[in-house]
């Protein structure tokens, strides 16, 4: 080969290398290179009631109850969670969701989660009641006003109602909704076991709600709860609970423990 030819090679080598080094710095690198885009920040609202809310978890910071050991707050420290909003509130029930919760959601939402239903049926009242005479007329009374309302399914048909007002509110948002842990030991007391019981019939009428609403088209997810503390009721040695029944503030109510267990769950439902 000639020197002419070689230095024809040597010139033509050379642009070429220029003209990927332009490329790359104009265009970046090959596509197989380019990073992946980061995944989406979820915005995030929380609606809901005490559990939610993070009662007997931790310090109450105002007069919702709200705690830092909440799991909305925990969520908000995993990463591209961005916790806008913690609407919940001790006491809350579903109607008080719909009216002083509901609007915290909108379009630019993209995460829900709601923990609600307790209040409506009033299990804890039910065992405040109850605890210093079960066998009082006060405590028939109350069982038998919550039996008739799981019965007549009016909790989990406005559950139903405010899950597709989240879903109109804000189209663009997954919405998990959570039950509650089963909170006694089996067999610990007749009256325990009635409060196990009706906390599964609310559990179910929670699921099915969830259920209605993600059948009708909401972007809805359920996650149970309902057997997620067993080995650690109230009864068990160390519970995720609250078990004095004389401190109202954490009694029935998630520890930080029980607390960090929603937020696994509902990050499994997430996938």
């Amino acid at each position: 080969m000639s020197a002419h030819s070689n230095r024809r090679s040597r010139i033509v080598g050379s642009i070429a290398g220029a003209t990927v080094a332009l490329v790359a710095v104009f265009f970046g690198a090959a596509p197989s290179a380019l990073a992946a885009p980061p995944d989406p920040v979820n915005k995030y609202v929380s609606l809901g009631d005490s559990y939610a809310a993070g009662q007997g978890a931790g310090i109450p910071l105002d007069a919702c109850l709200r705690s830092d050991a909440a799991y909305p707050v925990l969520l908000d420290a995993v990463p591209r969670t961005n916790l806008l909003r913690q609407a919940a509130c001790s006491g809350a029930t579903i109607s008080d969701v719909a009216s002083t919760q509901l609007s915290q959601v909108n379009r630019g939402t993209t995460l829900v989660t709601l923990t609600v239903g307790g209040n409506d049926l009033g299990v804890g009242a039910v065992f405040a009641i109850c605890a210093p005479d079960p066998e009082s007329l006060a405590c028939a009374m109350a069982v038998a006003e919550a039996e008739q309302l799981l019965a007549s399914g009016v909790i989990g048909q406005q559950l139903g109602a405010l899950l597709l007002a989240i879903a109109e509110r804000a189209p663009n948002a997954r919405i998990v909704v959570t039950d509650y842990p089963v909170p006694f030991v089996s067999g610990f007391s007749a009256l325990t076991d009635t409060v196990n019981a009706a906390t599964l019939a609310l559990d179910a009428q929670i699921g099915a709600a969830a259920t209605g609403a993600a059948t009708a088209g909401a972007n809805v997810h359920y996650t149970s709860l309902e057997f997620a503390y067993l080995g650690h009721q109230v009864g068990d040695l160390d519970p995720w609970l609250g078990a004095d029944q004389f401190d109202p503030l954490t009694f029935l109510h998630p520890t930080a423990t029980g607390q960090a267990v929603y937020r696994d769950a509902i990050l499994v439902a997430l996938g």
